[in-house]
């Protein structure tokens, strides 16, 4: 998965199993990969358990092919039956629960379970006056949209730690995306794979962050509330190409 990071531009499609029906996220899932979609997320800040990421990953496999990754709010909604799981540093929290804690317990279950780690800086962008649901979920060190610096230094930091690649997340429905001026800054401070999401509603937007120099463009809410802009989105990124 890295190296097709590395190859070309992808979209992953995130699927929150907390927002519908298991049944629901595999007829969606479908729907992704028929629009071109490379890889399916599993996850959110409100997935009650590992139950019920197993029984949306379960669906989903029926409905398509494409590889699915598990983004887990902790070890307890990590399911057997993902491929890959973005083992994540969460880069902007002091909370030792998501730097060290959650990822002893899941490791284990990782490695019993065969699921395919992919080690990652995460980073939770804040681009809203009201904060997104990860943001009063979790205590940060807020990174403002304008905090450019700052988000590089932590981008700098996770390629250091050895991390596969870093995610600037703006969180769910925020009121505007990571900015391109972010992703440009870190883009020529680092060469890991940098993934973006949150808030990219159209596609002109997905493709000024693949211009801004992102490998990877993640929508979530989009799929819920107008997945007929999801093509044009993935069509977007597949024809954009870094600046």
């Amino acid at each position: 998965m890295i190296e097709l990071m590395k190859t070309r531009k992808l979209h992953f499609s995130l699927i929150d199993p907390d927002k519908q029906t298991a049944k629901k996220a595999g007829e969606l899932a479908k729907k992704c990969q028929e629009y071109g979609s490379d890889a399916i997320m599993v996850g959110g800040s409100t997935v009650p358990n590992r139950k019920v990421a197993y029984e949306t990953i379960n669906e989903i496999k029926k409905k398509s092919s494409l590889p699915v990754i598990i983004f887990p709010n902790s070890a307890a909604t990590i399911a057997e039956n993902a491929d890959y799981i973005f083992f994540m540093d969460l880069l902007n929290s002091p909370a030792l629960e998501y730097k060290k804690k959650q990822h002893m317990t899941g490791a284990r279950l990782v490695k019993k379970w065969g699921i395919k780690p992919i080690s990652m800086g995460y980073m939770v962008i804040s681009t809203s006056k009201k904060p997104t649901t990860v943001e009063t979920k979790i205590k940060l060190d807020i990174i403002k949209d304008e905090d450019i610096e700052k988000a590089v230094d932590y981008a700098i930091y996770a390629e250091c730690m050895g991390m596969q690649c870093v995610y600037l997340d703006a969180g769910s429905n925020p009121e505007k995306p990571v900015p391109d001026e972010m992703i440009k800054a870190v883009r020529n401070a680092i060469e890991i794979p940098i993934i973006v999401g949150g808030g990219i509603k159209n596609a002109e937007e997905a493709k000024r962050k693949i211009e801004a120099g992102a490998n990877v463009i993640v929508t979530g809410s989009i799929i819920e509330e107008d997945i007929e802009t999801l093509k044009e989105i993935i069509k977007a990124v597949h024809s954009a190409s870094s600046s």
